[in-house]
């Protein structure tokens, strides 16, 4: 009897110890066998036509992205336009001081001022030029269009309305800052209904009629002793904007009427991003201070903050679980926007301040780095499996692109 119910429970620990070690073991494979996201360069060009010696220049131009082409302007010499079929360089124009602001597209005409004071129309495939306008000083941010009408701010606080089509001059609105220190940056005009949403170095949001740049009303932000200026392009969301000045703080305005809603102890020069999905009541905001801070958008309280290691963020972008944004001095970094992981980065080697731009349909980041270089990379999934301890197995045939 004794030796049967040991050999009973021999089987049954037996048994016992041999399905824990197969769950073991399972546990552990799954623990081993996951998808890892990865960024992979598919193109990288050196935007400049020579190699540049000269101090750092801030090239922080956005990538404007079309079917067909790639458009990249530098703060060196110029701006450059690739096909994305072939990688190849379809026109380039050459540019004193290059053009650091940005471009906007409105059908096939793009619209971009240089460092030398000019505005100018050119054709995107071509690269013809259209007009030329001086604007007595350097745009650093792109102009802004709609319906056949261009608005333009330049580095000097002045804001032109002209006439797409010619470049014939409609108004001027001159705001006449002087005696302050100011962050070499301005804002992009932003229209909403009537109104054109603008910020000035004197630390003021203003909003004109768009019609002939009178003012509707404006609101004093910036009251930093160092810099007070108001850069960041308003983000608009609903009935309000979002505005920031670079040492002050971060404000809720009503668009109509300029009431202030809410004011928050955070400065910048970038714009805010608003929140999406299950963060749609958030916002997101790149401060001057190496932080991107989260924040309550009904109220601007601070709920949580990213600590930037490298620099300062870029403005940062927002797809679906993921943060993406790149560091002044460090990499092109995307995190998960629940917890504030780090799930993937890319060193350049020389940083960028540029925002990024995403191509949603082809699982794509553009960007260009603080070194003037060119850079497309793929957003994937790739399963990483361990075998044996001393085996990985890296598969690309288990590549998934990320969908944006």
């Amino acid at each position: 009897m004794r030796r049967s119910l040991a050999l009973v429970l021999g089987v049954v620990l037996g048994n016992v110890l041999i399905t824990s070690g197969c769950a073991s073991i399972r546990d552990r494979l799954d623990a081993q066998s996951s998808r890892i996201l990865i960024l992979e360069p598919s193109f990288v060009r050196a935007t400049t036509v020579e190699q540049s010696f000269t101090y750092r220049r801030l090239n922080r131009m956005t990538p404007v992205l079309t079917d067909d082409f790639v458009v990249q302007g530098n703060a060196i010499d110029g701006i450059v336009v690739y096909n994305r079929k072939t990688g190849s360089e379809q026109w380039r124009l050459a540019i004193e001081n290059g053009v650091e602001g940005g471009v906007e597209l409105a059908g096939d005409t793009i619209y971009f001022g240089g460092g030398d004071g000019l505005l100018r129309a050119a054709l995107l495939k071509t690269g013809r030029l259209l007009w030329s306008v001086p604007m007595r000083a350097e745009l650093l941010a792109p102009p802004t269009y709609e319906n056949g009408t261009l608005f333009a701010q330049t580095g000097a606080d002045v804001v032109y309305g002209l006439d797409a089509t010619s470049g014939k001059l409609l108004w001027t609105y001159n705001r006449q800052v002087t005696g302050n220190l100011s962050v070499r940056s301005t804002t992009k005009p932003v229209v909403s209904g009537s109104l054109l949403l603008t910020g000035f170095s004197d630390g003021t949001a203003v909003a004109l009629k768009k019609r002939d740049g009178t003012v509707q009303w404006e609101r004093k932000l910036g009251r930093g002793n160092r810099f007070r200026d108001v850069d960041s392009t308003a983000t608009i969301n609903g009935d309000r904007a979002y505005f920031a000045s670079y040492d002050g703080q971060l404000a809720a305005i009503k668009i109509e009427s300029g009431e202030l809603l809410w004011t928050s102890d955070v400065g910048g020069y970038l714009p805010v991003t608003v929140g999406t999905g299950s963060q749609a009541d958030r916002l997101y905001f790149a401060t001057s201070e190496s932080r991107i801070v989260e924040l309550d958008e009904a109220t601007g309280k601070q709920l949580r903050s990213v600590k930037i290691e490298n620099g300062i963020a870029t403005q940062p972008l927002l797809s679906k679980n993921l943060m993406i944004y790149g560091e002044s001095n460090g990499a092109l970094r995307v995190i998960d926007v629940a917890n504030f992981k780090l799930l993937a980065q890319y060193q350049t080697g020389e940083g960028l301040i540029a925002t990024p731009a995403l191509d949603r349909a082809k699982s794509e980041i553009w960007f260009i780095s603080s070194g003037a270089t060119l850079y497309s990379m793929k957003l994937s999934y790739r399963r990483v499996a361990e075998r044996f301890p001393w085996k990985k197995i890296d598969s690309s045939s288990q590549e998934s692109s990320y969908s944006f």
